[in-house]
């Protein structure tokens, strides 16, 4: 896995069913872009949550 960058304070953190609901696509199209470097990792006490930042950015089209 991927190390995560330093989180910003207050940067809003999303679980792989949200991600999954606003990208509508499934759980593992998640996993795959994480894997492809779209969406990094960020482990936490509770598990494995992805930026709101950068699912925003790939909504928009602005990440590649």
């Amino acid at each position: 896995m991927k190390e995560c960058e330093a989180l910003k304070v207050g940067e809003k953190l999303l679980r792989k069913r949200q991600v999954a609901e606003l990208l509508a696509c499934s759980a593992r199209t998640v996993d795959r872009l994480a894997s492809l470097g779209r969406l990094t990792r960020v482990r936490i006490l509770g598990g494995i949550r992805f930026r709101l930042s950068q699912v925003q950015a790939i909504i928009e089209g602005g990440a590649s």
